[in-house]
């Protein structure tokens, strides 16, 4: 089924006006929230979603001492969300398969070269990168073709609470390429780790408001339940045992926010440490640094187009 059959189902269509053009960067097989968020995107009508873009989590693998190819694993979960979303217009790309070896490092691959050519794409509608994982993909492109960053905006879903940071899950897969991101000339709009998450779910709600909703909501349910006993941690305060945080989602709500919420402040990009702490220097560029987000518009907006698009 082509998308826009799809999104038919809505009943509504936004003017072409506020059309943006959204590229999916995702570790979607790193824990089970990453397939909500990749698929609110594709249910929002507004957002030409050109390409989804499979990123490794290699750190994670390594440190659980899991096989490797997780990039592999990530494109093969993102084929398997399409095919029970009975999406099958959408790209998906293979990514780079480990972190960069330096700040130098360009490595080629599907994903890399599909971010530059749309970048460099004749299309009035802004683009903007979902990066919601590593940022091998993203800075990679931007090694291989500078010219790509005054052409886009990374919507960055990841990096320690301000003012200090702190290691963060994201950042910690590619810390090489996050000082990239950092230090080049693309425009940043970042949602830390204390934004992203307060995106917290009962698994109760995802059970009575996601699993009914037709075979890819079924899938979105049990694919996450499937994973909980590997990821339940009880030193890890992120997870009780009865929720989970669909961190990946704010990537959707930054976009879907109005512009008068004031739930951002501009600040100079931080000095990314070894500790994966910020240190602060005023000479930086400035980026968007995203302090809130409403989390009940963003949560319901995706439980109403996920039944609108999938009737029970």
């Amino acid at each position: 089924m082509e998308r826009s059959e799809l999104l038919a189902r809505l009943g509504f269509a936004p003017p072409e006006a506020c059309r943006v053009r959204v590229i999916i960067d995702t570790d979607a097989k790193n824990e089970g929230d990453d397939d909500f968020a990749i698929l609110h995107h594709l249910l929002t009508p507004q957002f030409d979603v050109r390409g989804i873009c499979a990123t490794h989590f290699e750190v994670k693998t390594t440190q659980r001492g899991l096989p490797p190819h997780s990039m592999e694993r990530s494109y093969q979960e993102v084929c398997r969300l399409l095919n029970a979303a009975h999406i099958d217009d959408v790209p998906v790309l293979h990514g780079c398969t480990a972190p960069l070896a330096s700040p130098e490092d360009a490595p080629d691959c599907e994903a890399v070269e599909f971010l530059i050519q749309e970048a460099l794409r004749d299309d009035p509608a802004p683009l903007y990168i979902a990066a919601q994982g590593a940022m091998t993909n993203i800075a990679a492109a931007l090694n291989r073709a500078p010219e790509i960053a005054s052409r886009m905006t990374v919507l960055w879903n990841g990096g320690g609470p301000y003012p200090a940071g702190r290691p963060e899950f994201n950042v910690q897969q590619d810390p090489i390429a996050c000082r990239v991101l950092l230090d080049s000339a693309v425009t940043v709009w970042q949602i830390p780790q204390d934004v992203y998450a307060r995106f917290e779910v009962s698994l109760a709600e995802l059970a009575l408001r996601v699993r009914p909703c037709g075979e890819v909501g079924a899938y979105l349910f049990q694919q996450l339940m499937d994973e909980y006993p590997s990821e339940y941690d009880p030193r890890f305060p992120l997870r009780t045992g009865g929720n989970w945080t669909l961190g990946d989602n704010t990537t959707a709500a930054v976009l879907l926010e109005n512009g008068f919420r004031g739930h951002w402040t501009l600040r100079p990009a931080p000095v990314l440490l070894p500790s994966l702490t910020y240190a602060e220097a005023s000479d930086r560029k400035t980026i968007r640094v995203y302090h809130d987000l409403d989390v009940r518009f963003a949560l319901e907006d995706f439980y109403a187009k996920l039944a609108l698009c999938y009737p029970r």
